[in-house]
């Protein structure tokens, strides 16, 4: 069997544990962090994932390169 198709346990934050399949189990996880985990929610696994969103928001944030720049220096 494929690691994709392999059975992996998650955890929702509402309903809890949870098996489905590896793929969509991490998809699950990247997409939806406040509510799927691949550990069972506890108050240290809610602040990592907070940290980690929070990290993610910042480095997405960044302007691109040259929108610094005052527009009569970007002519």
């Amino acid at each position: 069997m494929s690691a994709l198709v392999e059975p992996r346990e998650v955890f929702h934050i509402a309903t809890g544990r949870t098996v489905m399949n590896a793929v969509d189990a991490n998809s699950a996880v990247s997409n939806s962090p406040r509510e799927w985990s691949l550990e069972p929610w506890s108050p240290a696994v809610v602040e990592k994932v907070e940290a980690r969103i929070k990290r993610n928001e910042e480095l997405n944030n960044v302007p691109v390169v040259g929108a610094l720049k005052p527009p009569e220096e970007q002519r």
